[in-house]
């Protein structure tokens, strides 16, 4: 796992490009049920996000955490498929957090395996 000290940066950068492609994609859309789409899809994704850190490190249950990091994967990948044709740019500033995502469902599939309790 990275170290400790990574997790707040990353987060914050995650967080704040989340912000910046919401708005960029809010002016983009010119049709109200656009704008709802969009708010929809981040309140979708927001939640899977708490789901899953309360499930991983609350819960202490990464065999649950990795069946939902699945949802949470496809609500980033929701998200960029949706932006895209309303800006390539929201959409690209959304692709890091896919990856993060990524490498976080990797290291949960990992603590699932080499812990025999949950593998």
């Amino acid at each position: 796992t990275p170290p400790d000290w990574v997790f707040a940066p990353a987060w914050t950068l995650i967080y704040i490009s989340c912000v910046i492609a919401a708005v960029i994609g809010w002016r983009a859309a010119t049709t109200a049920s656009g704008r709802a789409g969009l708010i929809w899809l981040f309140a979708i994704n927001g939640t899977l996000n708490v789901i899953w850190s309360a499930l991983f490190f609350a819960m202490q249950r990464p065999d649950w955490a990795l069946i939902e990091v699945v949802g949470l994967w496809l609500s980033v990948a929701a998200l960029i498929v949706y932006l895209r044709p309303l800006s390539g740019r929201a959409a690209l500033i959304l692709v890091p957090y896919l990856v993060w995502v990524s490498f976080a469902a990797y290291l949960n599939y990992e603590v699932v395996a080499l812990n025999p309790a949950f593998g």
